[in-house]
């Protein structure tokens, strides 16, 4: 294990080892450049084709390759030199994202070419992420996990907050070739951060600390991790919560903002997006600051009082009262919306801070490829089916003519009715859940916390 007691440094309340912290700022940078590319390169197949899917298809293409890769990593990943895999991950990124913009150059691209280059720079997306996860109880202090945990979790949550913004200002300044570029480069500066700390080497033998794992729980493929994790009484209700945590707010980045642009405008959406920013980032702070350097048995408490007021707030954007709020209204609006975005990386940061607390490190680069494969095909799931029942389902329905004149009333009409009520149904598929986990949940705290 890399030594850390004489290199420290200052991040918010906690004083974080050099070394994670390195590795950390590489990482967002580089992430950060992925997410503005995959937003510009979705921006440009729109612009294209005019056709919604085509813009769709960025993210599904995104989430599938991430997905394939990850039997491979399960397997093997505690095995190679991390290093190693970190820096022909990143390599593989910025090669691939170089060969796409002299493609764009020389051909101007091709849909089938931009989607396989952003496969395989997503399935080295996932090994990065994977990767450094699964390192960071290697190269914090296990009193640390917590700050080092949220940073990792609630700090990559932001970037996706301000991809689209960066992505469509980049796109309109630099070009989608420049944009390319500068992805690129981000890969590079991870990567010079990668070769600059000692990362452990990974082992072929990761031991089952934990009784009752069984000795599948760093063999097989995803499937028997996510079977290992769901032996685990206490890793369970975490996983369970997650999954549903991962798909909702997958599910709220396509269709709030598709209920806000419907029924109120673009600058109400412009000013939801700028409150909700600021709330996130207020929560990144409350969480470094309070429950962080707290004891790990307050995590469990964090998570279900946040993830709570989450899914009322949910709801309440299916009542008739939210169809066109003005005067008081609009002030309890805007304020839902700041509760919610300061609730996202509470939410993110005990989730990742319990997983780094209980999984054993040496079983986390096994364990974490099923956690992930669950997270990220909830991802998949939401972002196809939100857009189903809104299309397909609430849409037809609003507008069938043969309603009651006091029952459609009731449900209000609009366009942007039908995707509140989808977002209304999308807090009771979080709260329901969390209400049959709630005991259960509290019993999640690290044993000895």
């Amino acid at each position: 294990m890399t030594a850390i007691t004489s290199q420290e440094i200052s991040v918010g309340a906690a004083r974080l080892p050099r070394p994670f912290v390195l590795l950390w700022g590489g990482q967002l940078v580089s992430n950060l450049g992925s997410q503005v590319s995959l937003y510009a390169l979705g921006l440009w197949l729109f612009q294209r084709q005019q056709q919604l899917a085509t813009f769709a298809a960025v993210a599904i293409a995104v989430q599938l390759a991430k997905l394939l890769v990850l039997p491979l990593l399960g397997r093997y990943l505690g095995q190679w030199p991390r290093r190693r895999v970190m820096l022909i991950a990143n390599g593989v990124g910025s090669s691939c994202t170089l060969l796409l913009a002299l493609h764009l150059l020389r051909f101007g691209g091709s849909t089938a070419v931009v989607l396989a280059c952003i496969a395989v720079a997503a399935a080295a997306e996932a090994t990065l992420l994977l990767c450094f996860s699964s390192l960071i109880p290697e190269l914090v202090p296990r009193g640390q996990l917590g700050a080092a945990s949220g940073l990792f979790a609630s700090w990559d949550g932001a970037i996706v907050m301000a991809a689209p913004f960066l992505g469509a200002a980049l796109a309109a300044s630099a070009g989608l070739v420049g944009v390319l570029v500068l992805d690129a480069s981000t890969s590079l500066v991870a990567a010079a951060c990668t070769a600059w700390v000692a990362l452990p080497r990974g082992s072929a033998e990761a031991a089952a600390a934990t009784p009752g794992l069984g000795p599948r729980a760093s063999v097989g493929g995803v499937r028997a991790a996510i079977a290992a994790i769901w032996r685990q009484p206490r890793w369970r209700p975490l996983l369970l919560i997650n999954t549903v945590v991962a798909g909702a707010l997958a599910a709220v980045e396509v269709g709030f903002p598709a209920w806000v642009v419907s029924a109120f405008g673009v600058w109400r959406l412009s000013w939801a997006m700028a409150l909700g920013g600021v709330a996130y980032l207020l929560g990144t702070q409350l969480w470094a600051r309070r429950w962080a350097p707290a004891s790990p048995a307050c995590w469990p408490g964090v998570l279900r009082r946040a993830l709570l007021l989450q899914g009322v707030l949910l709801t309440g954007s299916g009542l008739l009262l939210f169809q066109a709020p003005s005067g008081p209204v609009a002030v309890l609006w805007f304020s839902s919306v700041v509760s919610f975005a300061l609730a996202v990386p509470l939410v993110l940061a005990a989730l990742q801070s319990l997983w780094q607390s209980l999984i054993p490190p040496e079983l986390q680069p096994r364990l974490f490829a099923g956690r992930y494969s669950l997270e990220w095909g909830a991802r998949l799931v939401a972002l196809l089916g939100i857009s189903a029942l809104v299309d397909r389902v609430l849409v037809p329905a609003v507008g069938w003519p043969h309603w009651p004149g006091w029952f459609i009333g009731a449900l209000g009409t609009g366009p942007g009715r039908p995707t509140a009520m989808a977002l209304g149904l999308l807090g009771w598929a979080v709260i329901l859940p969390l209400l049959a986990q709630w005991q259960a949940l509290g019993k999640v705290a690290p044993t000895g916390s």
